[in-house]
C-alpha cells in the first residue's frame, strides 16, 4: 500500500466576483485609455458635436488626454493586479497599491456621480445651473447643445460610474482575500 500525500485545496486567489470585475476594470481602462489617446490624435466620436469639439483641442486638452490616457493603461495594471493574491504582487508596496486602487475608486465614483446628479438637476430644472452653478452654455460650449451632445456626456458621466463600481468590486475581493488568507 502506498501513502498518499493530503490533498490540498488551492482557493483562487481571489473571489470569483473579485476577479470577474478585475477583468472588468481592466478593460474599462483599456478602453478608456484608447478613447483618450484618440481624442488626444484628433478623433471626436463620444464628444459630442459642438462647437468646442469642432473647434480641436488645443495644447492643454492634447496634454490632458495624453496623461489621462496612460493613467488608464496604469489603472490597467492595477486592476489586473488586484485580480491576484496579495503576496503574488512584490513590485510595489502594499500601502501604495491600495492607495492607487482606493483613488481610482473614489475619483471615478465621485467624477460620475457628480456629473450624472448635475445634468439631472440642471434637466429637470431643479437647479438649473445644476450643481456646478454653469449655464448650459458654459457647460457644453453652447446654448442650445444637439441630442448627441447631451447623450454623449450622460454616457461618458455613466462610464465613470461603471469604471468606478468595477473597480470597488475588484478592490472589495482583494481586500476580501487578503483579510481571510492571513
Amino acid at each position: 500500500m502506498t501513502s498518499q500525500a493530503p490533498l490540498t485545496i488551492l482557493r483562487p486567489a481571489v473571489s470569483p466576483i473579485g476577479q470577474a470585475a478585475a477583468r472588468a476594470a481592466t478593460v474599462w481602462s483599456v478602453v478608456f485609455g484608447v478613447f483618450h489617446f484618440y481624442w488626444a490624435l484628433g478623433g471626436s466620436f463620444g464628444l459630442g458635436d459642438g462647437a468646442q469639439v469642432e473647434a480641436g483641442l488645443t495644447g492643454g486638452m492634447l496634454a490632458y488626454d495624453l496623461v489621462v490616457g496612460v493613467l488608464c493603461f496604469v489603472g490597467a495594471w492595477v486592476a489586473q493586479e488586484l485580480g491576484k493574491a496579495p503576496a503574488a504582487r512584490p513590485l510595489i508596496p502594499r500601502w501604495i497599491f491600495l492607495t492607487m486602487a482606493w483613488t481610482a475608486t473614489i475619483a471615478l465614483v465621485a467624477r460620475g456621480g457628480v456629473g450624472v446628479v448635475d445634468d439631472i438637476l440642471r434637466s429637470t430644472d431643479v437647479l438649473a445651473n445644476g450643481l456646478s452653478g454653469l449655464t448650459v452654455e458654459e457647460v457644453y460650449g453652447e446654448p442650445h447643445p444637439s441630442t448627441y451632445t447631451m447623450w454623449s456626456m450622460r454616457v461618458t458621466d455613466g462610464f465613470f460610474v461603471l469604471g468606478g463600481l468595477v473597480f470597488g468590486t475588484a478592490l472589495r475581493g482583494h481586500l476580501r482575500y487578503a483579510r481571510t488568507a492571513r
